[in-house]
C-alpha cells in the first residue's frame, strides 16, 4: 500500500497518538522516509503538541491577591473609618440604641392611649328625663 502526502498528513493525529497500525501504520512511516517536506511538517506537528502538553501541565502563574493592600491603603486614608480590621465594619454607636429607643417610643404611646382611656367623660342624660316618642298622629287615609 503506497500513501501520498496528503493521505499522511491527515494521519498525523492518529500516528502521534499511536492508533495507527499495521500496513496503514508501514505505508506511513515509508511516506515519511521518501517525502523529506512531509517529515519535517510532522517533526513539526510532534514538537507542537509536546509543547502544547508540556504548557497545559504547568502550574499557572496565580495573580497577586491585591484585596489586603487597597483596603489598606482606604484605611490610612480615610483614618481608620472604613476597614478597621481588614473589613467593614459598622463605625456608629453601640448597636443597642435603636431598639431602646423604639421601646420607650411603644411605651409612651401605650401611656397616652391609656390615660386618653381612664380619662374619657360618659355623656349621660339628666336623670329623671327619658326620650320620649311621640305617637304618630292617625292618618285619614282608608286602605
Amino acid at each position: 500500500m503506497t500513501m501520498d502526502s496528503d493521505a499522511a498528513r491527515d494521519l498525523f493525529s492518529e500516528a502521534f497518538e499511536g492508533d495507527l497500525e499495521g500496513e496503514r501504520k508501514e505505508a506511513f512511516d515509508a511516506a515519511l522516509e521518501k517525502d523529506e517536506e512531509l517529515k519535517s511538517d510532522y517533526d513539526d506537528f510532534v514538537d507542537t503538541f509536546r509543547t502544547m502538553s508540556r504548557l497545559a501541565s504547568e502550574e499557572l502563574v496565580r495573580p497577586p491577591n491585591l484585596l489586603p493592600r487597597i483596603q489598606e491603603r482606604i484605611r490610612r486614608r480615610s483614618g481608620g473609618r472604613y476597614y478597621r480590621d481588614r473589613f467593614a465594619k459598622r463605625a456608629g454607636g453601640p448597636g443597642w440604641a435603636m431598639p431602646v429607643i423604639a421601646a420607650v417610643c411603644v411605651l409612651v404611646l401605650l401611656g397616652i392611649v391609656y390615660y386618653a382611656l381612664q380619662t374619657t367623660v360618659m355623656l349621660e342624660d339628666e336623670p329623671g328625663t327619658s326620650p320620649t316618642v311621640e305617637p304618630a298622629a292617625p292618618s285619614d287615609a282608608q286602605p
